[in-house]
């Protein structure tokens, strides 16, 4: 596998594709927060491994449910703040809690390519079935997310790897990059 790198965080395009998501899945009664970052993991893993960089820049960050962008909350009250999205609470069909982001105004022109919003399309298509325990439960089959402990970043060039087909030395060989990944960012 190659070197992990940093990408810089474009938080411009982080904003736009929250809103862009929010607003095209309006409709998904299964969409709340959790299934709008793994949109976000996805679509960036998807653009990483199509064009070498991915669409916000985001360091993914392994977590209970699956990724989740470092510095997320803060993203989110910033949003909040500027009115870009308010916060609706409510409770699933499950009984469970959940948020969802509602956009107060449409993605701003030229923010993201249509390149871009297609990656984002594709990847709201592909899980628009998808309840939040099934694309949680998607996220945990994949080897970065399987290889990280909480906390820890999920290296993008593991996203097109899923455990069950992989053999033992590219196990090995992920594990690796996962724990060379922590430890830089350990290092900083």
């Amino acid at each position: 596998m190659e070197t992990e790198r940093e990408f810089e965080l474009r938080k411009d395009k982080l904003i736009e594709a929250v809103i862009y998501l929010s607003e095209r899945s309006a409709d998904d009664p299964n969409f709340g927060v959790i299934k709008l970052v793994h949109l976000l993991y996805y679509a960036d893993c998807a653009a990483y491994l199509q064009h070498g960089a991915p669409i916000t820049g985001v360091t993914y960050l392994h977590f209970p449910h699956g990724p989740y962008p470092e510095h997320w909350y803060k993203v989110r009250r910033e949003m909040q703040a500027a009115g870009d999205v308010e916060v609706l609470y409510e409770n699933d069909d499950d009984g469970h809690h959940r948020y969802r982001m509602l956009p107060n105004r449409t993605m701003k022109p030229a923010a993201l390519t249509a390149e871009e919003c297609a990656i984002l399309d594709e990847q709201r298509k592909r899980f628009s079935l998808f309840n939040t325990a099934g694309i949680s439960e998607h996220s945990h089959q994949l080897l970065g997310w399987r290889f990280t402990e909480d906390g820890e970043p999920i290296p993008l060039v593991t996203a097109q790897a899923t455990s069950p087909r992989l053999s033992a030395n590219e196990l090995r060989e992920a594990q690796r990059t996962a724990n060379d990944v922590a430890q830089q960012r350990k290092s900083v």
